[in-house]
């Protein structure tokens, strides 16, 4: 091909991309066609499991939420951030605690659902976001020559010929580099089951047809420079398949508001849903689980964590941010219903933050992290991993938390246990994972 024609090609997919998201928002990375492909039993009606992956892009201030409040050095090295049992934390045990923002996760805990891993975490030093964000989502720290996302190569790694078109799926604009590789997947926009959004396909199917997308987004998002992550199998826009998901959803919708105005709630479970893009692309995701249409994987990202000033402590940016989470979680937990048992959702980020607060009312770049776990069978109501405490010879450089369990050994068990897949070797390069012990 010329460059001629390379330039002539990437401008077509360039405009063709900024005309849908005039109206449905930008399309994201790709709009994967996927082809009839899916482990057995994938469906949720049969025996198959789902599997939900949350990234909270930022490296989100894990010691403000799953919060050491026992630890003798925890409110010395926290002046300004640091709160107790008598600012309203939720007590976990005694040395933990949960933000009082949290607390719609209380009914998870208590049902045994819920699991903090704490210092969880890249082996790798860097503190760069873009850097600890790639290599934790291809499941390869420090190797620069991987470029499939983890759950992709799972995707891969377990096909069969029988098929959901919707086995796997970006809840947002951007498909996740987990979900990036051969495998296609499906990116969905935020807003694709509103009833303007079909006028727009319209209008993409005759513009365009059956291009290719091109990547964009923001948010640490955004394309890289010598981005490889984006030469991955292009495959076809499916315009039936947007099509198709769109009656799903708005099927699942109506009769998500007739059982709400039956029972005079937002949801089954009698919460509601935080009307922001978390929110809704849970709410999204699940009235298609509840459809019962074959989604075994998605993922979705939550922006915002890097609070390098006025993060604030009981109240502030973050405890909203949290709030936020905390709802979307435990709504999606119990508007599921039954379908939780078979669902496992695991939350985490590219790296922690440092234990000292700095002197702006934030914290800056750290190391060791906490994961959250919720759902599939996992052993919850109880803080998991192996804390070694705040003291300066117990942390990494003195000042970050240690990591003590390798996030490639939660996932290995997540896969696992979660989704009765067993990791190769290989599966995660240059490293043989470990079962977390007590996790399930």
């Amino acid at each position: 091909m010329s460059s001629s024609d390379l330039s002539r090609r990437r401008f077509l997919q360039f405009t063709a991309a900024a005309a849908g998201a005039a109206q449905f928002g930008a399309f994201g990375d790709r709009l994967w066609a996927v082809p009839k492909a899916a482990i057995p039993g994938a469906n949720l009606g049969g025996e198959g499991q789902a599997l939900v992956v949350i990234f909270l892009r930022g490296a989100a201030d894990v010691l403000n939420m799953i919060i050491p409040y026992g630890d003798a050095d925890y409110e010395a090295k926290r002046p300004t951030l640091a709160s107790n049992l008598a600012d309203g934390l939720l007590k976990l045990d005694d040395t933990f605690a949960m933000h009082p923002a949290l607390a719609p996760l209380e009914r998870e805990w208590a049902a045994k659902l819920f699991a903090p891993i704490v210092c969880t975490g890249s082996p790798h030093t860097t503190r760069s976001h873009f850097d600890a964000q790639d290599w934790m989502e291809f499941a390869a720290p420090g190797n620069r020559s991987v470029r499939e996302g983890w759950v992709n190569r799972y995707l891969a790694a377990s096909e069969t010929p029988d098929a959901s078109e919707f086995r796997a799926l970006g809840l947002q604009q951007l498909l996740p580099r987990s979900l990036r590789g051969q495998y296609p997947v499906l990116a969905v926009p935020s807003n694709s089951g509103q009833r303007r959004a079909g006028k727009t396909l319209d209008r993409f199917e005759d513009f365009y047809g059956d291009g290719t997308m091109l990547e964009g987004g923001d948010n640490m998002m955004g394309p890289r420079e010598d981005d490889a992550a984006g030469v991955v199998n292009s495959g076809r826009v499916t315009i039936e398949t947007l099509r198709r998901f769109q009656q799903i959803v708005a099927e699942g919708e109506r009769n998500l508001r007739i059982r709400e105005k039956s029972a005079g709630t937002t949801t089954v479970s009698g919460t509601s849903y935080p009307d922001s893009r978390f929110g809704k692309a849970l709410r999204t995701l699940s009235v298609v689980l509840k459809a019962q249409e074959g989604v075994e994987v998605a993922g979705i990202d939550f922006g915002g964590w890097d609070d390098h000033a006025q993060e604030g402590g009981i109240e502030g940016r973050m405890a909203d941010r949290m709030s936020d989470l905390a709802r979307g979680l435990s709504t999606f937990a119990g508007d599921l219903g039954p379908l939780m048992q078979k669902t496992t959702v695991v939350v985490m980020s590219e790296f922690g933050r440092t234990v000292r607060e700095n002197g702006n009312n934030g914290t800056d770049h750290g190391h060791g992290t906490t994961m959250l776990v919720l759902g599939g069978g996992v052993k919850g109501g109880k803080v998991h991993g192996d804390w070694r405490g705040l003291a300066d010879d117990a942390l990494y450089q003195s000042r970050d938390l240690a990591v003590t369990t390798d996030f490639r050994d939660v996932l290995h068990s997540i896969l696992g246990n979660g989704l009765g897949f067993e990791s190769p070797k290989g599966f995660f390069p240059d490293y043989k994972p470990n079962e977390v012990k007590g996790l399930y």
